[in-house]
């Protein structure tokens, strides 16, 4: 049997066999970005540490309750096997993206039958959510797990089989809802849009499977409300209306926000393959047979009805449309499925596999010298401790919370001056007088080099003598940048 013989009878094997090289290669090759890599992953380590699978915690003394568990006990599940590295940190997004690719290879059947494979193909070299799926965030997780719901509800509807596949559809709806809470609805509302449109709503009254997407979705939930009195209300206001309704998280809020945000990320997220449907318009090409009216009206229902939401949100991401790249892959598919892969065409996509893959190659060096790295950031500050930090604080100063991956250690955020702390997502964790009233515990301060005498004086009115350790020089952003490493005399000392 030839090659070509061999690839055009496994399709899916050779789909999937690149797909798992692809996402799995140089996942450990960077350090953790701040601030998202290092928070989530921080809250992940902090589950193993506190044996809390339940509360979630930015360190021993703040609660963080931004997003719900799902993510969070992948990554801490994945370091409990592999170890505290940054492959085991970013391997559930991984593993999150190949799931997304074999399902939509599955949708590929129903609404591609000629080329099944060919939207799995669209969604591996799409550039936004194949580099997503080299970061740490909970976007990857939720379009896996949206999409799944999905695909259970195709093969119901569309592929005969049966209503047990719409229970399916509710548990996992379930766990997305675990996995981000209340956007995990969109592709809900999309299917009871449909089925509405269709008189045939009465058909997802399952109670089999509202019962598992009630159980899985919402026990949660009810266990941390429970344990933590008032959490309810910062859901239901931080988390949601605040999102939605206002600018209090200072998420591209603008009335053009939505287009800058969200036409860069599909224009570019689809690339090559919108350039090649462009170029078939150009050149008048036949479109190929249009889909079945039934299976058009759910594909853009799933594409603009979530996507209508996330323009009219005053929060706005670049991968918050994440699991949107689905629908659109296969209704790009079905408009090339008659397309002519020649020997050059055949060429061109493996080069553009190829320079995605590169892309996540040289992100070390492409990145080397970013003061986010948390990884770059250890391995300076490590030659001038006295020994292992038991926590890190950072006074009036950004977090670096992926820290807690490299020197296993809390880290903290502290003011000059005390302020209300919410139950949960708080800016400051307490003041500095309320840290340097707590015994010594091996701790170390940085912070900015304009704020040290703000630091000193503190100190001194507290009666504790600091110890500098040294200073971390950005060389490539101005002095402003330096950070001033200190400790307290004896902080270290055998106890």
């Amino acid at each position: 049997m030839s090659i070509r013989e061999f690839v055009s009878k496994h399709p899916l094997l050779i789909l999937m066999l690149t797909a798992s090289i692809w996402a799995l290669a140089f996942q450990g090759s960077r350090g953790l970005l701040e601030p998202d890599e290092g928070r989530y992953s921080n809250v992940a380590l902090q589950i193993l540490q506190h044996d809390d699978w339940i509360s979630l915690y930015r360190n021993q003394d703040s609660l963080h309750f931004t997003k719900p568990p799902l993510t969070y006990w992948a990554i801490a599940a994945s370091v409990a096997v592999f170890g505290h590295n940054e492959w085991a940190v970013r391997l559930p997004m991984a593993l999150a993206f190949l799931l997304s690719v074999w399902l939509t290879y599955q949708l590929g059947k129903c609404f591609v039958p000629k080329r099944p494979w060919l939207p799995a193909l669209f969604l591996l070299g799409a550039p936004v959510p194949y580099l997503a799926s080299n970061t740490v965030n909970t976007d990857g997780v939720l379009a896996a797990m949206l999409t799944l719901a999905m695909a259970c509800f195709v093969k119901a509807r569309f592929a005969g089989g049966g209503p047990r596949w719409l229970d399916a559809m509710w548990l996992a709806f379930g766990l997305a809802f675990l996995t981000k809470g209340p956007p995990a609805l969109l592709p809900v509302a999309v299917v009871v849009v449909f089925e509405l449109w269709h008189r045939n709503a009465r058909s997802l009254l399952r109670p089999l499977g509202l019962a598992a997407f009630a159980a899985v979705g919402f026990s949660w939930y009810g266990l941390v409300i429970a344990r933590h009195p008032g959490l309810l209300d910062y859901f239901l206001g931080h988390e949601v209306y605040a999102r939605i309704a206002t600018d209090t998280h200072a998420r591209n809020s603008e009335w053009y926000g939505a287009f800058k945000i969200y036409v860069p990320v599909f224009l570019l997220g689809l690339l090559p393959w919108l350039a090649v449907w462009a170029k078939q318009k150009l050149t008048g090409t036949p479109a190929p047979a249009p889909l079945p009216p039934m299976q058009a009206r759910f594909l853009w229902l799933w594409l603009l009805l979530p996507l209508a939401v996330f323009f009219l949100s005053q929060s706005r991401m670049y991968l918050y449309v994440l699991g949107l790249f689905v629908p659109a892959c296969i209704l790009l598919a079905r408009r090339l499925q008659d397309w002519r892969i020649g020997p050059g065409a055949q060429i061109g996509i493996a080069l553009w596999l190829l320079l995605l893959l590169s892309v996540k190659g040289m992100a070390p060096a492409l990145l080397e010298g970013n003061r986010k790295d948390s990884r770059a950031f250890a391995e300076a500050i490590k030659p001038m401790l006295p020994g292992h930090p038991k926590q890190i604080i950072f006074v009036e100063d950004m977090s670096r919370n992926g820290l807690n991956l490299y020197l296993r250690t809390n880290i903290k955020k502290v003011s000059f001056e005390a302020q209300p702390k919410p139950i949960s997502d708080s800016a400051y964790d307490s003041s500095l007088a309320q840290e340097l009233a707590q015994p010594a515990d091996r701790r170390l301060f940085i912070m900015k080099r304009e704020t040290e005498p703000a630091f000193l004086a503190g100190l001194q009115s507290s009666g504790r003598k600091p110890l500098k350790l040294g200073e971390w020089i950005e060389k490539k952003t101005p002095s402003d940048r330096d950070r001033m490493i200190y400790t307290l005399e004896d902080e270290f000392a055998p106890h």
